[in-house]
C-alpha cells in the first residue's frame, strides 16, 4: 500500500491544501472530491489511515491530526520502499468540509497533460518545474489503470514499440478498463531512479510522465536524475516537504478529527 499512501498525500494536497479533506466521505447534504472522477477507483487504502488513525487515538487521544496522518504514512511508505526519509513538520490540522468533485478535477493533473500545463499546475501550489520532475518520479512504485494509459500505448508515436507491445498484453484496444499493472516493470515496488532510466527509452507508461523527456524544457532534469539516484532522492525529499507545507490548517483553524472519514 506504500505507493497508495503518498498518492493520497498528494491528491489532499493539491486539490484543497495539505487538510486530510480527501479523506471525508460524501454525506447527504454534501459531495466531495473523494468520488470525484479524478480520484473515484483511483484513490485506495483509505481503510489503512482508518487503523493508523485507531491505534493513535488509543494512545494519544485527540492529538494527531489525520492530516499528519497522511503526511508520515506517506514519508514512512517511501522510507520502506527504500526511497529517501525526510522530516515531516508536523502541526497540521483536518478541514471540517471536503473540496468538491469539480475542484479535484481543476487541481489535479491528467494522465495526458503536457509539460507546460504541468508546470502551470505545479507553480500554483508553490512548486516549481524542478520539484514537478522529482514528485513525477513518485510514479516509479504502484499502479495505474488500462482505461488511463491506452492512448499512450496505441496512439503515441514517442513510445518503445517492444515496450507497447508487452503493455498491450495487459490492455487490449477496448475493455478491461480498470485492468491494473505497474507503472515500472523493472522494479515496481522499490523506490528508485528506473523511472527516469524509462523515459530515456520511450517507455513511460502515461503520457504525461513521457512529456517529460523528448526535447523539451525539462530534459535536462530527467537525464540528471536517470543518472544519479542520490540526485533525485534529495531533490524529492525536498520536493516532498514543500509539498506538505501547501496551505495547512493551523492554530485554531480546522479541527482534530477522531475519524478520519468524518468531521467531529
Amino acid at each position: 500500500m506504500g505507493a497508495a499512501m503518498l498518492r493520497l498525500f498528494f491528491h489532499d494536497c493539491f486539490v484543497n491544501g495539505c487538510d486530510a479533506s480527501v479523506l471525508l466521505d460524501d454525506t447527504p447534504t454534501s459531495v466531495g472530491e473523494k468520488g470525484s472522477p479524478a480520484n473515484f477507483n483511483s484513490l485506495r487504502g483509505f481503510e489503512v489511515i482508518d487503523d493508523i488513525k485507531a491505534q493513535v487515538e488509543a494512545a494519544c487521544p485527540a492529538t494527531v491530526s489525520c492530516a499528519d496522518i497522511l503526511a508520515l504514512a506517506a514519508r514512512h511508505s517511501v522510507s520502506v520502499l527504500r526511497g529517501p526519509r525526510w522530516q515531516v513538520p508536523l502541526g497540521r490540522r483536518d478541514a471540517r468540509t471536503a473540496a468538491s468533485p469539480a475542484e479535484a478535477i481543476a487541481n489535479l493533473p491528467p494522465a495526458d497533460m503536457e509539460v507546460p500545463g504541468l508546470i502551470g499546475i505545479f507553480a500554483s501550489k508553490g512548486l516549481d518545474a524542478k520539484d514537478m520532475v522529482a514528485l513525477s518520479g513518485a510514479h516509479t512504485i504502484g499502479q495505474t489503470r488500462c482505461g488511463v494509459y491506452r492512448a499512450r500505448i496505441y496512439n503515441d508515436k514517442n513510445v518503445d514499440p517492444n515496450f507497447a507491445a508487452i503493455r498491450k498484453n495487459n490492455c487490449p484496444p477496448f475493455g478491461d478498463d480498470n485492468k491494473w499493472t505497474p507503472l515500472d516493470l523493472q522494479t515496481p515496488t522499490r523506490f528508485d531512479n528506473k523511472y527516469y532510466r524509462n523515459l530515456l527509452g520511450g517507455r513511460g507508461i502515461l503520457h504525461s510522465d513521457q512529456a517529460l523527456y523528448g526535447g523539451g524544457q525539462v530534459d535536462g532534469l530527467v537525464k540528471s536524475y536517470s543518472a544519479n539516484n542520490s540526485a533525485f532522492f534529495a531533490d524529492f525529499a525536498l520536493a516532498m516537504t514543500k509539498m506538505g507545507n501547501i496551505s495547512p490548517l493551523t492554530g485554531a483553524n480546522g479541527e482534530i478529527r477522531l475519524n478520519c472519514r468524518k468531521a467531529n
